[in-house]
């Protein structure tokens, strides 16, 4: 890796897209099961102290498989795109995580928190703010480049222009398409997308251990929930995630003994039982999540 990242002149790359721990959380949500992620995150190689991670769900070409086995490509096809016109190169997804969710609030808020929790530094590609869709009827990769849809106004407020001068046409159906989904409304609704992915911004950027402190998995033994660790300097958090659709109780082993006041809940709901030997005791919502800094 250290070839890779360049020496320490500083003149070269520090960061880096993980496409590996990409594939591993496509393969995670549709198993709903943690386990391809523990794998890979175990798999990744150490980084030179000034290089990091970006993490990301989209980018703006296809959500690339191959680094997953033809048997696990075709479980996550089957699961999130079904249709020809939804695979591309035959090895990726020219969708959107939105309708690949079928539009699961729960689930979609639990992914994007799940990958702003992942070691290094999250990347949000436009549009993933607010839940749009792909244009299946874009060719290719295009499919994801749609004219963002800023307004419910004309060509969903992105430009004044007859609408067959757009760069891209828009989505133009009734539940994806800009009269439901646009900045606009749900800048005005305080339970939208847009607003909770603020205050996830918000949070992430308050706990700068998850970006330069060192990780660890906690030993939880439900596979469908992945609880990390982190630790840099006198800081630590835990950031713990249920991919399943079942409620969750889950009990794990702190290294000290915490009480309830040494837990600063950040994101997510929840009572903490902190036991007398140390046992932390959790409950997570069927897609559930907590984000816990700890005094």
């Amino acid at each position: 890796m250290r070839e890779f990242y360049g020496d320490s002149g500083g003149d070269e790359l520090h960061m880096c897209l993980n496409f590996n721990l990409n594939q591993a959380l496509a393969l995670a949500l549709v198993r709903e099961d943690a386990g391809a992620l523990v794998h890979n995150l175990r798999a990744m190689p150490g980084l030179p102290m000034d290089g990091a991670w970006a993490n990301f769900i989209r980018n703006h070409d296809e959500w690339s498989l191959d680094k997953l086995t033809e048997a696990e490509r075709q479980e996550v096809f089957t699961a999130f795109g079904p249709k020809p016109n939804m695979q591309l190169f035959g090895r990726g997804l020219r969708r959107r995580l939105p309708t690949m969710l079928d539009g699961d609030q729960a689930r979609l808020r639990m992914a994007y928190s799940l990958m702003f929790a992942l070691p290094g530094a999250p990347v949000l590609f436009y549009g993933e703010e607010i839940g749009m869709a792909e244009n299946l009827a874009i060719e290719g990769r295009m499919s994801v480049r749609s004219p963002m849809q800023w307004s419910d106004r004309k060509n969903g407020g992105f430009s004044e222009a007859a609408s067959d001068a757009l760069c891209r046409p828009l989505i133009r159906s009734k539940k994806w398409g800009p009269s439901a989904i646009n900045v606009r409304d749900q800048e005005r609704d305080g339970d939208s997308l847009l607003i909770w992915m603020e205050q996830l911004i918000r949070h992430r950027r308050e706990m700068p251990e998850i970006a330069f402190g060192q990780w660890s998995l906690l030993p939880i033994a439900d596979p469908a929930v992945l609880a990390m660790s982190y630790e840099w300097g006198e800081r630590r958090s835990l950031v713990i995630h249920n991919l399943n659709s079942s409620e969750k109780q889950i009990t794990f082993q702190m290294g000290s003994r915490p009480d309830k006041t040494s837990f600063v809940d950040r994101l997510g709901d929840g009572e903490i039982d902190v036991r007398g030997d140390g046992t932390i005791a959790l409950h997570l919502d069927g897609y559930g999540y907590r984000w816990l800094g700890l005094l």
